[in-house]
């Protein structure tokens, strides 16, 4: 079967998600999302058996959707697929550019957006090997990362800032922990840390949405990380007396923990 065909018949599946899509702003947002080069992407990370159907969709951003999917047995995924047409790439370069491990890089929009997407899959991978809670990755390619499903059956694990939480202090402390991981472990920062980018899983925090991760060498990882910490002290003051010092204090005082090595 010819390319062309095979995108045929890939749109044609996909023809039922759109058709489920409501309003004519989110019917906007789908034709900007499956565009010929993304569907071809689709194609072939399904052809190499990643995923199988791809359902509806999960988180709507403004670079990024993230879709549900499910494997050939059934097993949920969360699919992320990051427009092209609609991204900030020169905003993106400030994250990529100091990064030792992409260097070289096309500095056109798609281009960056690749990179982009790349830098999140081994961030999410560098993260996860080093103990981190944050989504498995499972494969990427392009503009479309595939990774773990946070949530139970069909049904996404909601963000913090739609949460009541019942034990604050406890669920706190479980986050600086990984937030110290990240930091010590992964040696990463996550520059982008608020209640947007963290989920509630059985009361447990998932920190999400890493593309914008930097390795502590990076030219603005110190300026990444107060802000970051700055987000967390300011959410978690509505529950508690939280002192900035000491948080930060705690993420990075290292000691002797280990990580991966400099060049994953």
């Amino acid at each position: 079967m010819s390319i062309d065909k095979k995108l045929s018949q890939l749109e044609r599946e996909l023809d039922a998600l759109r058709r489920k899509v409501k309003g004519i702003e989110d019917l906007k947002v789908a034709s900007e999302v499956f565009d010929k080069a993304t569907l071809l992407t689709l194609y072939e990370l399904a052809n190499k058996g990643y995923i199988d159907l791809l359902y509806g969709v999960i988180k709507t951003g403004k670079e990024s959707n993230v879709f549900l999917a499910k494997d050939s047995d059934g097993k949920p995924l969360a699919v992320k697929i990051h427009r092209i047409a609609t991204s900030d790439f020169r905003a993106m370069t400030k994250y990529i550019e100091g990064d030792p491990r992409f260097t070289g890089f096309r500095r056109n929009r798609r281009g960056i957006v690749y990179t982009w997407v790349r830098k999140e899959f081994k961030n999410l991978e560098r993260a996860y090997l080093n103990g981190v809670r944050v989504p498995k990755p499972v494969a990427f390619k392009n503009n479309v990362i595939i990774m773990e499903f946070i949530g139970s059956d069909s049904t996404p694990s909601p963000m913090l800032k739609n949460v009541g939480l019942s034990q604050p202090e406890e669920f706190f402390r479980d986050l600086l922990a990984n937030v110290k991981k990240l930091y010590c472990r992964a040696n990463l920062v996550h520059a982008d840390l608020s209640e947007y980018n963290i989920l509630v899983k059985d009361d447990l925090p998932v920190i999400i949405d890493l593309s914008s991760g930097v390795v502590r060498e990076h030219p603005y990882a110190s300026e990444f990380l107060h802000r970051d910490i700055a987000n967390l002290v300011r959410y978690f003051r509505r529950y508690f007396p939280v002192d900035y010092d000491e948080v930060y204090n705690y993420i990075t005082s290292c000691g002797g923990e280990g990580g991966v090595p400099e060049d994953s």
